[in-house]
């Protein structure tokens, strides 16, 4: 039986979290704007796009309700993505 530590629990339950975006900022210079923290901003508003559209189709195909699902699964995809954009941008701003 594997036995883990908090430490460890606590790593895995913030893997999708923006814990580790917040981590980068601190240990550098505010000033400083590198390319990680712009690839990390892709991926914050990427991600949840396409896994709305991965949804969409998904329910588009079991249920038949071909461009419902899809619509819908972009329209939250964009929603999640808005809310990424709200909390990095509230990140920044309290750095500044």
């Amino acid at each position: 039986m594997v036995q883990y530590s908090r430490s460890d629990i606590k790593k895995v339950s913030g893997a999708f979290d923006i814990e580790p975006f917040r981590e980068k900022r601190k240990r550098k210079n505010d000033s400083e704007f590198r390319l990680i923290d712009v690839m990390d901003l892709g991926v914050y508003l990427i991600v949840p796009l396409l896994v709305g559209l991965g949804l969409g189709i998904v329910l588009d195909n079991k249920l038949g309700i071909k461009p419902i699902g899809v619509i819908s699964g972009l329209f939250l995809g964009a929603l999640g993505s808005f809310f990424n954009l709200q909390r990095i941008v509230r990140e920044f701003s309290n750095h500044a």
